[in-house]
């Protein structure tokens, strides 16, 4: 009896991959900030020298800011980590989206394609993505290199062949686009949460406020 070959294994996706890789270094990327945050607050803003008596337990000084903002409490820390998980991702993306763009201009990239292709220069075509490299041009290179294969083949009709072609520039733009779409959840949830924590430490200081004007009233009607 002849054994019958097991199924292969699914590939993980572009889409799957890329989720785990944002994952992992959320969790390493936040936390670290988190610390720094805390310790900018505790070191920097919470200094002595920002305060009366050079503690950070009393009054700040008028007009230091860095004082008023320790007094904020523990909500800074967390609006800093914030501030700099944004700042990061926003370099990250900046750098990411640069280098997929290639080392040249997407035009005249996409210019020199069109003019070879015209010559029918089909492998001047594949020097000129190879040269530019990025995102655009790891995707047209797959469509035309699988348009070189499927037109040495008298197999297929045309049809098929263009459901190859198209089936190939898929696959690749399934490949590159996680790359560029990464880190976008993390800044669009951090803005809309932000937002909540902004209110929420407008709210605690309004509360401490009013506290310390009934304390105050009272201690002025004895």
């Amino acid at each position: 009896m002849a054994n019958t070959p097991k199924p292969a294994a699914p590939k993980p996706s572009a889409g799957t991959s890329s989720s785990s890789v944002n994952v992992s270094m959320a969790i390493i990327v936040i936390p670290l900030l988190f610390v720094i945050s805390i310790l900018i607050y505790m070191y920097v803003f919470g200094d002595g020298s920002h305060f009366e008596g050079h503690t950070n337990s009393g009054k700040p000084l008028p007009g230091d800011y860095f004082g008023q903002v320790y007094k904020g409490g523990i909500i800074v820390p967390i609006l800093m980590t914030m501030f700099l998980t944004v700042i990061t991702f926003v370099i990250e993306r900046l750098l990411t989206i640069t280098k997929a763009k290639g080392k040249g201009s997407t035009v005249n990239f996409v210019r020199k394609i069109k003019l070879s292709l015209a010559a029918n220069n089909l492998d001047g075509a594949i020097r000129d993505c190879d040269a530019q490299k990025g995102s655009v041009a790891n995707i047209v290179r797959a469509g035309l290199t699988r348009y070189k294969a499927v037109s040495a083949t008298h197999d297929m009709d045309k049809d098929q062949k263009l459901e190859s072609i198209q089936k190939d520039i898929e696959e690749a733009s399934a490949l590159e686009l996680p790359m560029l779409e990464r880190n976008l959840v993390i800044l669009a949830t951090i803005a809309s949460v932000a937002t909540l924590f902004g209110l929420l430490g407008t709210v605690l200081g309004m509360i401490r406020s009013f506290a310390a004007l009934s304390q105050e009233g009272g201690s002025g009607a004895e």
